[in-house]
This record gives C-alpha cells, sequence and structure tokens, in this order.
C-alpha cells in the first residue's frame, strides 16, 4: 500500500512538471489550458504538485539569466553519496524538456531533483510556508534552511540554520526531523518549532507528541514531548519544561511577523530584532543592557522598536558610521 501510494503521488508530481513546461511553450493553445485547469481542479494534490513545480521552474528561468558562475552549487543537495535517477519520460517536448531542467537544476544549484532531495531557505526578514508532496508543512522563520529528503521509507527533514515550525501529516511513513545532535520524530499531526541555537536545538511541541534521540543515539534514553512542552537538546544532554499556550504563542510571533517581549532585557531584544534586518542594533552602554521590556513589535522594523525604548527609559539613540543603531545611557 504505502509503495502505490508513493507511486501515484510521483504520478501526480510529473504530471504537473510536464504541465508547467507545457504552459510556459509559446504554443500552447487555449484548449492546453482548458485541459490544465480540469486536470488542476481534480484534486488538492494536482494544485499543490504544481505549485511546487512551477515555484522550481521560476527558480531555473532566473538562472538562465545568468553568467555561468555567477550561482554556487548547494553543498548540501550536491552531497556524495546522491545520484541522479530521471524517470522514463515520453517522447513529447514538454517531457524532454522537463527532463533538462530537472538535470540543469540538480547540476547548477540543486534546488530540484528527482531523487526527493529539496533545498529550502529564506533570507534575512524573509518568511516562507512549503507544502510538501505528503501535505506536511514547513513555515520558515527568517534566515533559516532546510533540506528535505524523503527516502528509504522515510521522510527526513533537516534544520540547516534558523527556526522553522514543522506540521507532520499522516503517513505510513516516520517524519524525522534532524537539528545540530538532535533527531526528532514527529507523531502524525503533531505540530513543532525548531530553532538552533548556540546551546543546542530548541524545541517546542505545539500540538501532538515528539520522540527525541541524540545522534548518535548509543546510551541514552528516548525524551518525549508532548503539547505544551518546551526543551533544549545538545550532544551534552537536554533540559526540559512545561510552557502556557500563551507563551507557545509569544515564542511563535514571528509567524504573523511580530515580536512578542514579556520581561526579556534589553540585551536578548536587541540579539532578537538583529535576527530580521539587516541594519543592526547594537548597545554601546552595558549599563542598559539589562532593562526588562515588554510589548509587541513588528520584525522588520527596528526603528520603532528603538522609538519605543528611547520614549520609555533613559536611553539615547544614534546611527553609527556603518548605518547600524547604537544604544547608550540618557543623560
Amino acid at each position: 500500500m504505502e509503495r502505490e501510494t508513493g507511486s501515484r503521488r510521483e504520478t501526480v508530481r510529473q504530471a504537473a512538471a510536464l504541465w508547467v513546461v507545457r504552459l510556459d511553450d509559446p504554443s500552447c493553445s487555449a484548449a492546453d489550458r482548458a485541459a490544465f485547469e480540469a486536470w488542476r481542479a481534480e484534486s488538492h494534490e494536482n494544485e499543490a504538485a504544481f505549485e511546487r513545480e512551477a515555484a522550481a521552474w521560476a527558480r531555473l528561468d532566473r538562472l538562465r539569466a545568468m553568467r555561468p558562475g555567477m550561482e554556487r552549487p548547494d553543498r548540501d543537495l550536491l552531497a556524495p553519496e546522491r545520484r541522479l535517477i530521471l524517470p522514463k519520460f515520453s517522447r513529447s517536448p514538454w517531457a524532454r524538456g522537463m527532463a533538462a531542467a530537472a538535470l540543469a537544476a540538480v547540476v547548477v544549484t540543486g534546488v530540484m531533483t528527482f531523487t526527493g532531495g529539496t533545498a529550502y531557505a529564506t533570507a534575512i526578514g524573509e518568511r516562507r510556508v512549503v507544502v510538501l508532496s505528503d501535505n506536511s508543512r514547513i513555515e520558515l522563520n527568517t534566515d533559516s534552511k532546510v533540506v528535505v529528503r524523503y527516502r528509504k521509507g522515510v521522510r527526513e527533514v533537516k534544520l540547516l540554520r534558523g527556526e522553522a515550525v514543522f506540521e507532520a501529516a499522516k503517513d505510513a511513513r516516520p517524519f524525522l526531523i534532524k537539528a545540530a545532535d538532535a533527531v526528532m520524530q514527529a507523531d502524525a499531526g503533531a505540530e513543532m518549532a525548531v530553532r538552533l541555537r548556540s546551546d543546542g536545538a530548541a524545541v517546542t511541541v505545539k500540538r501532538g507528541a515528539v520522540a527525541l534521540d541524540p545522534e548518535p543515539t548509543e546510551g541514552k534514553d528516548e525524551l518525549r514531548l508532548t503539547a505544551g512542552v518546551a526543551a533544549i537538546y545538545s550532544s551534552a544532554g537536554h533540559r526540559s519544561r512545561v510552557v502556557s499556550d500563551s507563551e507557545i504563542d509569544r515564542a511563535l510571533a514571528w509567524r504573523q511577523g511580530a515580536i512578542a517581549l514579556n520581561g526579556q532585557s534589553l540585551e536578548q531584544a536587541v540579539a532578537e530584532f538583529n535576527r530580521y534586518n539587516r541594519q543592526q542594533i547594537s548597545i554601546a552602554d552595558p549599563s542598559i543592557s539589562g532593562l526588562r521590556l515588554a510589548g509587541y513589535f513588528q520584525t522588520t522594523e527596528p526603528k520603532s522598536f528603538v522609538t519605543a525604548v528611547t520614549s520609555t527609559f533613559p536611553v539615547r539613540a544614534f546611527e553609527g558610521s556603518d548605518g547600524g543603531i547604537r544604544l547608550s545611557r540618557r543623560g
């Protein structure tokens, strides 16, 4: 049954890829477009597959405009153990075009493969929602990156940097998340946030349950987290605690483009804002680092945050020669 399901998904994905190429062809007729609309309306799976393949095709279009050598291969995708395995296409021009597109994407940037490995990333200040082929969802926060690989009966996602929320769809295959020294297996329907920090992987379970193991797992007991539990996990061990719904909502306020402060120090708040903005804030006077703050702020509006700080505390702000904002004590 699992093999049949995987084969059907691959058939849908291939059909979506061919439609992307066909619609991009100048000779595409009104009848072709009507046939496409009928195919897309058949199921949400068809629609989601088309959106994913269209996004990959758009990235390839941008690559065509680049001079050779401007884009470096993605080392996280072009791993030595990977082999490019293309399915057998028909002799239609659209099929041949899709095969060529897939090959170019793998060789040039690794943004698209037929082996199931795909990288998704966000820039500083950007957020992105990705719907996977099994309808699992990944929501990436600022400056984050994941690599998704479905192989050997396992759905595997590796968080390489930043932060993401994962929602595991029901499927016979395990849904594994790797982050730093942690390996997590999410139950079907589980929703969890994972953030890479200097002290390890911070995991917060919003819904369902997640089993955590270190990597490697020798001599370690499994840690099972349920909804409302947060943990910090590293090679040195783990620590966990119960968190309230409101605390989880504040931690995930970035999903609405906000930073929610509830007693954090000025130093902590500045570090959080700097994750989302190229204009960096720094504290020039250590004596103000411990000021405690509360409130909601837009992630990409550091000047509004600075205005709130300077109007509430004896703090002044000035712009440095590098364009950054410096904070010091006033008076």
